[in-house]
């Protein structure tokens, strides 16, 4: 049987990555992520717990930490994912199968902000890139052995505007890597305050595809954090967008637009308030629809 040039191609790219993350070969993942026009990710190895950037993740690595052997590894036998409480929403656990790696675990906070979930999954299924980057990462892991930083801005249609994730390698016996312990979080000092508003809250991008729901739209609605990128306003809601003109138009003349509209809630006709701006987000405009239930 013929081999498939694509996975061949992309074979070969990660294994690059793995290479340039050994010790001297710096270039192909910035080559790698400019030529998406995207900044080259940062990567530090063997991360001290003063220079890993969030309370979340300094909490994950100090419990590691207290797990290590005599040898200052961490066996996987001794990993448990009940003992992180509130930051197992945001933990992966990633195991070696072949030439690629298998998500065994993908936590329901990823899973919203990403819109997908990996769970089963190879990192080569991903696409990509990205795909590319994550096997080349756990590939140099798994050669090094060391706990890894790494800080990468994802493809346009995440809206994240940086992921954050610290690998750490568990073990297997003496010197076998059987799996890595990951913590993955998202940095985007816009949705973090839209998850705080108390009303449902909704990022749409030009083609009207929704980039992202905040908590209350999710329960307001009765959504899905794993949504098909495809899908728009009117597949998720009943409502549609419309009369807001370009997203970028509203943005540059500070345009907002307010509609009421219905929507059936438990076969009851419920009429909403909703309220559409526009945000910028990595250099893009973006339709922000805010929804308020209207007493009856």
């Amino acid at each position: 049987m013929p081999s498939d040039p694509s996975r061949t191609r992309e074979t070969n790219t990660a294994d690059l990555v793995a290479e340039s993350l050994m010790p001297g070969r710096p270039d192909a993942v910035r080559r790698l992520f400019n030529a998406q026009g995207a900044p080259a990710p940062t990567i530090l190895w063997s991360p001290e717990l003063s220079e890993l950037p969030s309370p979340q993740m300094r909490r994950f690595a100090a419990l590691l930490d207290t797990w290590r052997d005599a040898d200052g590894r961490v066996p996987r036998d001794d990993f448990d994912l009940e003992a992180f409480e509130g930051l197992k929403d945001w933990i992966m656990l990633v195991e070696p199968e072949g030439e690629s790696f298998r998500y065994s675990y993908y936590g329901k906070g990823i899973q919203n902000h990403y819109g997908r979930d990996l769970t089963g999954l190879l990192t080569r299924e991903i696409g990509g890139h990205i795909a590319q980057f994550f096997e080349g990462v756990y590939r140099a892991a798994h050669q090094r052995g060391e706990w890894v930083y790494s800080e990468h801005e994802p493809p346009q249609a995440v809206f994240v505007r940086a992921w954050r994730r610290l690998i750490v390698p568990l073990y297997t016996g003496d010197e076998v890597i059987s799996a890595f312990a990951v913590v993955n979080l998202p940095e985007n000092e816009l949705r973090a305050g839209l998850e705080l508003m108390p009303d449902p809250v909704f990022v749409i991008a030009e083609d009207h595809s929704v980039q992202y729901v905040n908590r209350a739209g999710l329960r307001f609605f009765d959504l899905s954090p794993t949504r098909q990128p495809a899908e728009n306003l009117q597949d998720l809601t009943g409502i549609a967008l419309e009369n807001a003109g370009s997203a970028e138009n509203m943005l540059a003349a500070g345009r907002v637009v307010d509609s009421i509209q219905l929507t059936l809630k438990g076969g009851i006709a419920e009429r909403l308030v909703m309220t559409v701006s526009a945000a910028e987000h990595r250099g893009r405009a973006y339709y922000v629809a805010v929804m308020r239930l209207i007493p009856t």
